[in-house]
């Protein structure tokens, strides 16, 4: 008999108790779609070659390492050992597991994201959100869109379409994932005026550069990097002083930074304070919320931003809004107490991340606890390092133990330094401990 018919059936593999969890996490069209793929695959090879054999242990080994690859493109938990505390590609900044709870009930039932009950119709979308923003900003009103590219586009959109935005050399900067500010204005319908230096701008670059065609004055926040050395640029109340009151000056803050004891630098509270007619900063980096785009500052820019109508492609829903409402309502009533997640981590002594570490690899050979420097990352505070510690070992096959690492059900995600493999403790949860252990448990037998 032709070995095209001793292959086993597409069910038959969907249905084994070993593929069958991958239902859940893939789907079951995906899975199948996969088995058929690999015996397609084999049928090709059968024909080639009529002695090859293939039972049915070997065909769902084979399909079981396939779904095991894919089982790690769908969104899950990781534990992230980087070093880097807010990694925009590990979902920067957890959300708060309280209000987590607290919003489960609004979004698994109905509720009146745009429903006015004292009014008993339709509302505006949003409404408390930017009240509790504007409160806690010190800021006219409030805007949030999708992320917080969505925001500066639209303030240019909205605000600059067709004129001229001055824009410090120093300050048209790229940010992950190729988002460039010149070309932001360039699809906004703006023109950029570029002023100064790399390192210098002053107050007359400002004021000369002004025509009757100025929209706008942009200062955008060097999220990703740090010009050090000969570099000076005028304090935002200078700039405001110099300009005519009908030009609004917008800062592009990204970080979101309320601590301002953590930075020298404007951030949000400052920057209105001296003047700042609209700041937009994002809702995953230092708020410790969710992905979104907020903008806070004066209300007539604020309404012209609202009513534009690619405001409602924009626009946010009702997960996004409710986590946010109670982030803003917790921050509001800890009075300026509250700590974000990257502020939390921050202020915990060296000594107990220390004693964290030493609790990890507990009885374990082959690990050392070293001292290392964590950084904020999500593009807030470049260059800015503080002291901390990881667990540092030295593997027989880096490549094999990482990617040992990445296959697990909860993937520690590691950093590399020379030949060593390094676990930064600080932003491993106390639940996850035991788990790390046993993993380090492994790698002590098989991998060191």
């Amino acid at each position: 008999m032709n070995n095209n018919f001793n292959l086993v059936q597409t069910n038959v593999v969907l249905e084994h108790n070993s593929i069958k969890p991958y239902h859940k996490i893939l789907s079951r069209p995906i899975v199948t779609d996969i088995i058929r793929e690999i015996l397609e695959k084999l049928r090709a090879e059968l024909k080639n070659n009529p002695n090859a054999h293939y039972s049915k242990e070997d065909i769902i080994k084979l399909c079981e390492t396939r779904l095991k690859e894919k089982s790690n493109l769908p969104i899950k938990r990781v534990i992230n050992a980087t070093g880097t505390i807010m990694h925009t590609n590990l979902g920067r900044s957890p959300i708060d597991e309280d209000i987590w709870q607290e919003v489960k009930d609004l979004n698994i039932y109905s509720n009146n994201l745009e429903y006015n009950i004292n009014k008993e119709g339709r509302g505006l979308r949003g409404e408390f959100l930017y009240t509790l923003l504007a409160k806690l900003t010190s800021a006219e009103d409030a805007l949030v869109v999708n992320n917080n590219a969505a925001a500066v586009f639209l303030t240019l959109k909205t605000l600059a379409a067709g004129k001229e935005v001055i824009v410090s050399r120093g300050e048209q900067v790229q940010i992950g994932g190729g988002f460039r500010i010149p070309d932001i204005l360039r699809e906004a319908g703006a023109k950029l005026v570029e002023i100064g230096t790399t390192n210098i701008v002053t107050v007359n670059d400002y004021k000369e550069a002004i025509t009757e065609n100025t929209a706008m004055i942009l200062k955008v926040h060097a999220s990703n990097f740090k010009i050090r050395g000969f570099v000076k640029s005028p304090s935002f109340k200078k700039i405001k002083d110099a300009i005519p009151s009908n030009i609004p000056l917008v800062y592009d803050e990204g970080a979101g930074i309320f601590d301002e004891s953590m930075s020298e630098e404007d951030h949000i509270k400052s920057a209105l304070k001296a003047g700042v007619d609209l700041v937009c900063f994002s809702g995953d980096k230092m708020f410790s919320s969710v992905q979104a785009g907020i903008i806070v500052g004066k209300k007539e820019y604020i309404a012209k931003i609202y009513k534009h109508p690619l405001m409602r492609a924009f626009r946010c829903g009702k997960t996004v809004l409710s986590i946010l409402e109670k982030n803003v309502i917790k921050r509001l009533n800890a009075e300026g107490q509250f700590k974000g997640y990257c502020e939390r981590l921050l202020s915990i002594r060296e000594e107990v991340i220390k004693q964290k570490a030493f609790r990890i690899i507990n009885d374990l050979k082959g690990f050392d606890v070293v001292k290392e420097y964590v950084e904020t990352g999500g593009g807030a505070m470049a260059d800015t390092f503080y002291s901390s510690y990881a667990i540092s070992f030295k593997p027989k096959n880096i490549k094999e133990t990482i990617k040992y690492l990445h296959n697990l059900d909860t993937p520690i995600i590691s950093k590399i330094k020379k030949d060593y493999v390094l676990l930064y403790v600080l932003t491993i949860e106390e639940r996850d401990i035991e788990y790390v252990y046993n993993v380090l448990k492994h790698i002590e037998k098989e991998y060191l």
